[in-house]
């Protein structure tokens, strides 16, 4: 789920480290609880592709919470749409602790059991650990990976989020990681990139995709025969493309579907980089 907005916060100064426990929602993206003015915990999903944090209008219901006059607009992988936006006094967990939050409502709150969406507006400044295994994310200073770990050097957009170069069949692609995304999905330009025509015999019907927003997309299905995210490389990859345009140039979003096959990655946002675990046996390459 990309989101393009914008949210206004402050956010207390986190310890070095804290981690909270990982849990996934039905369609695989990672979930952690989150207290709202202080009640729940509620859970939602952590979304690394997410500029601002939403929230359901059901749980905006149960909380009595009162839109403000303006609002402000989402745009997502299969669209855009206007948001009400939801003051909030106090929005914290274990990774964080914000006042005076804008939350954005939540367009397509049936795209997920969790009542909202966690952005990246609390995590700029550190870097995001999801490990599988333990089942806890954690909340770091942002710095080199750790030992064990490999790194893949990217770029932080204008709009804050992290892209990095991944290889699809030996041609390069850039990126976005996209925690919110249940499966991985690449756009026309891709599909040209590499060399494929729109008709291809190879691009299977894929069903409908839906977003933050409430609009759907339908995509194709694909098995690439290569994907190499670092010095990894996946083979037999299942890929959907989508029909719609966006102007930008070949892109993927790297979703759980690909990402969680790592037994724990991070994502440090300042050193626009993606940091993975690689297996024991090749933990010193």
């Amino acid at each position: 789920m990309s989101i393009l907005a914008l949210s206004l916060l402050l956010t207390a100064p986190l310890q070095e480290s804290a981690g909270e426990e990982l849990r996934y929602d039905d369609r695989g993206r990672p979930v952690v609880s989150v207290l709202v003015n202080d009640k729940g915990p509620y859970d939602m999903v952590l979304d690394t592709a997410a500029q601002a944090s939403l929230l359901g209008p059901s749980l905006a219901a149960q909380l009595n919470l009162k839109p403000m006059q303006s609002s402000m607009r989402i745009a997502g992988a299969t669209g855009s749409a206007a948001a009400r936006v939801y003051p909030v006094d106090h929005l914290s967990n274990h990774l964080f602790d914000a006042r005076f939050v804008g939350l954005l409502e939540f367009p397509n709150p049936q795209s997920t059991p969790a009542r909202g969406i966690l952005g990246m507006e609390h995590f700029a400044t550190r870097k995001l650990l999801f490990d599988r295994i333990a089942h806890r994310v954690t909340v770091l200073p942002s710095g080199p990976a750790e030992s064990g770990f490999a790194t893949l050097a990217g770029k932080r957009r204008e709009d804050g989020l992290v892209q990095v170069p991944v290889k699809i069949n030996g041609v390069t692609i850039e990126a976005l990681i996209d925690t919110g995304a249940a499966v991985s999905i690449a756009n026309p330009a891709a599909l040209a990139a590499l060399g494929w025509e729109p008709d291809d015999a190879r691009l299977q019907a894929g069903g409908e995709i839906r977003g933050a927003t409430s609009s759907t997309n339908t995509v194709r299905r694909a098995e690439m025969d290569t994907l190499a995210i670092g010095p990894a490389t996946l083979r037999h990859v299942p890929l959907y493309f989508s029909p719609q345009a966006d102007g930008e140039g070949p892109m993927l979003i790297l979703g759980t579907d690909l990402l969680r096959l790592f037994e724990a990655f991070a994502v440090d946002f300042p050193r626009a980089e993606l940091q993975i675990r690689l297996p024991a046996r090749n933990a010193k390459q």
